[in-house]
């Protein structure tokens, strides 16, 4: 007997998990899979996205079996389009499906006049949307509307009752299991299913998927906005380092890359860009008493918080998708911990008496970058560069203490000789 193939989105409908589960829909019958079972739990995603998932399981040639589960998984917004799509839609105890309203909403929570024609223009074209997907599976039509218009989300028992979906299931081995026998009207005609002993085959995501998938995700948005902030920071307390400069230019890339995958606010990420400006500022015109990286810090917190506008119409997500203040509240933490101390050691250097030239490097210590000779050679001091020279070859890395300077040249020794 043929096996059953199981998907599983756990989490935003984007381009990653919309491939993913088109490639396998797609596929599935060409490698001698009877039917492809998705276990959904999602808050919602983008619509373009939920479009493509729903064109592949009403084209399906075989039966493709929904299962929001386990118990506590949901099928918000988006979810509910991907369930009503499926030949068999089938949900555990202790899950709800419903919420697909696409209203657009300010930041502070009301309803922006200027837009009410086009809210009401995608409402409109999402109802009738829904309206058509549950017609041609013969789901509850009225239902499907009010899910959109009214946002109404609704257990797995009333589920059940008001013909939203067939099947209340704790176990998707068990779902399988008890759709053996069961004819159904795929797009090439009726499908038998024969399910008793057939093994479930899960299809896993490619790389590219996963970090599609990932790049859907709000916290790692953040997390990457964070990260690369940091690393900034650390070339800037010490220049030349590159390695952090390097690593930060690269995260923060990532995570503006990632807003472009989400209902961002524009605002909110001005404010979490202006508080990286904020806390770069404090490496130039510190005072002793970190006002400017307070004031970043803020910034980013608040920014990160406003971050994804989960009522923009482009989107199908539940009111709470966003970062999670489990995301928020450790990067804060480590960048005010970080800062702290930077913002110490540079107002404490200040307070030191100011020394310059020969008097102010000579006895210092630094580290050999390029190979110093007699000749040549440049070190790092303090995060300076100079041009250096050595009675004897001193290789990269080598520490060292300045025992002359001579112009913009210092002569060094290695630090345990001298």
């Amino acid at each position: 007997m043929r096996p059953v193939a199981l998907v599983e989105l756990d989490g935003s409908v984007n381009p990653g998990s919309a491939g993913f589960l088109v490639r396998a829909i797609e596929r599935a019958p060409s490698e001698g899979y009877q039917a492809i079972v998705i276990r959904l739990d999602t808050p919602g995603g983008m619509v373009e996205s939920t479009r493509e998932i729903v064109k592949a399981e009403l084209a399906s040639p075989i039966p493709v079996i929904v299962w929001i589960g386990p118990g506590g998984a949901r099928a918000g917004s988006a979810g509910v389009f991907i369930t009503l799509a499926s030949h068999v839609a089938a949900m555990a105890p202790a899950t709800n499906i419903g919420a697909a309203h696409p209203v657009a909403m300010g930041p502070g929570g009301g309803t922006e006049k200027p837009d009410e024609t086009m809210n009401e223009k995608i409402t409109n074209d999402l109802a009738a949307w829904a309206e058509g997907i549950a017609q041609q599976r013969r789901r509850n039509v009225e239902w499907a509307a009010k899910a959109v218009r009214d946002s109404v989300s609704v257990p797995a028992e009333e589920a059940l009752r008001l013909k939203v979906i067939d099947v209340i299931s704790s176990d998707v081995t068990e779902l399988v299991r008890g759709l053996d026998g069961k004819e159904i009207e795929t797009a090439l005609g009726k499908a038998r299913l024969e399910t008793l002993g057939v093994p479930l085959a899960k299809i896993s995501m490619t790389p590219r998927e996963r970090l599609l998938d990932a790049l859907g995700d709000p916290n790692f948005a953040f997390l990457f906005i964070g990260l690369g902030m940091l690393g900034i920071l650390a070339e800037l307390y010490h220049p030349g380092t590159i390695f952090p400069g390097v690593l930060g230019a690269i995260s923060l890339a990532i995570g503006l890359i990632a807003t472009r995958m989400l209902p961002v606010r524009t605002g909110a990420l001005v404010l979490m860009l202006a508080g990286g400006v904020l806390i770069a500022a404090e490496f130039y015109v510190a005072t002793g008493w970190g006002l400017l990286a307070i004031g970043g810090i803020l910034c980013l917190g608040i920014g990160g918080f406003l971050l994804v506008d989960p009522a923009n119409p482009s989107y199908l997500v539940d009111r709470d998708f966003g970062v999670d203040w489990t995301m928020v509240l450790p990067v804060l933490l480590t960048v005010g911990a970080v800062l702290a101390v930077v913002v110490w050691k540079v107002a404490a250097s200040r307070r030191m008496p100011e020394t310059v030239g020969e008097a102010g490097l000579v006895g210092e210590e630094g580290v050999v970058l390029d190979q110093v000779g007699p000749t040549s050679g440049q070190i790092r001091v303090h995060g300076e560069l100079w041009q250096a020279r050595a009675a004897q070859p001193l290789a990269p890395g080598l520490h060292v203490k300045v025992v002359k300077v001579e112009g913009l040249v210092a002569t060094v020794t290695p630090k345990d000789v001298a």
